[in-house]
């Protein structure tokens, strides 16, 4: 079985690599599922909308990389956690954008496989050399 780190990898290179259905199979099928990203409305509560929400979401990205600035992930028994803060740099909807990422989330383990139950995302400040 993956450890709680090794999926929220997967997650990541999965982003990258616009695989919508390795993203949804990833995601907690509950109620109590909640994704927050950048945008205003960007809100998936439950798990109804996470196969729309990720299929829209590659097929809005371009020419994607992520470079990791910092991640830890933490375990306790059924129970894991992230942080991380990355740059992102992508075509998004065919605008070039680069920006510091900021993200937490919580994974349960279910059996055989950790998926996430929680996932919010900020964006930081500009992307300058200080910050790296």
């Amino acid at each position: 079985m993956p450890n709680a780190h090794d999926t929220v990898t997967s997650y990541f290179d999965a982003l990258v690599d616009r695989d919508a259905e390795s993203l949804i199979a990833m995601m907690l099928p509950a109620a109590h599922y909640v994704k927050i990203g950048t945008d205003a409305d960007e809100v998936v509560e439950g798990s109804a909308e996470i196969a729309a929400y990720y299929r829209n979401h590659v097929a809005s990205t371009e020419d994607f990389s992520i470079q990791f600035i910092s991640l830890d992930v933490q375990e306790r028994g059924d129970t894991a956690w992230f942080y991380t803060r990355q740059v992102w740099k992508l075509k998004w909807q065919g605008t070039p954008e680069e920006f510091v990422m900021r993200m937490t989330g919580v994974l349960e383990n279910i059996g055989a496989s950790w998926e996430f139950a929680q996932i919010h995302a900020s964006i930081g400040v500009s992307t300058t050399e200080e910050q790296l």
